[in-house]
């Protein structure tokens, strides 16, 4: 298997400036993001109406599931589309002291197959309002480097979602970075 490419490590000085740093045992968990892109080349965010801020679909891996199970798994709950992995974008390495964990979160470049469906829903995402927004690259960078410049301000105080913000506009900006050079 080739070797993925680490893009960053974000610790907590990183997300919370102001929040004082404690010595931890961190926990690895792996997680698995996704680009992916429909026919149109648009690109699936996923958001809520609790707070009207978007991230990338996916999530943990699953005990037993490789990470590529695990992305294809996340993208077909939280947008409800079949989807082909192109390639590995990268890793981000984060450090939440809060949570003790340390997250390996892994990009995945993805194109749906088929129709787009209805994402399966956990009754508490339902709840919250979790909804699919298909934009062009340009506005999900224009999306996700406002909410980073928020957290950077303190104005977004969500402890996991600040990382997933700042997490997301990394990938999203890698991803731009590559595909400017072809």
């Amino acid at each position: 298997m080739k070797k993925i490419k680490l893009i960053q490590t974000i610790n907590q000085i990183d997300v919370f400036p102001n929040m004082p740093v404690t010595t931890v045992d961190f926990l690895d968990r792996l997680t698995g993001k996704a680009i992916v892109l429909d026919s149109d080349s648009k690109i699936a965010l996923v958001g809520s109406s609790l707070n009207n801020i978007y991230t990338l679909p996916g999530g943990g891996i699953d005990q037993g599931e490789t990470i590529e199970e695990g992305i294809i798994r996340e993208i077909t709950e939280e947008i409800g589309c079949n989807a082909k992995i192109d390639y590995m974008l990268g890793i981000i390495d984060d450090y939440r002291n809060r949570d003790k964990a340390h997250c390996i979160n892994h990009c995945a470049v993805a194109k749906v197959v088929g129709q787009k469906g209805i994402p399966k829903l956990t009754e508490e995402e339902k709840k919250n309002g979790l909804h699919v927004k298909w934009v062009i690259l340009e506005e999900a960078l224009d999306i996700l480097n406002k909410e980073k410049v928020s957290v950077l301000r303190g104005e977004i105080n969500f402890y996991n979602t600040a990382y997933n913000i700042i997490r997301d506009d990394i990938f999203l900006a890698e991803f731009s970075k590559i595909n400017s050079k072809n």
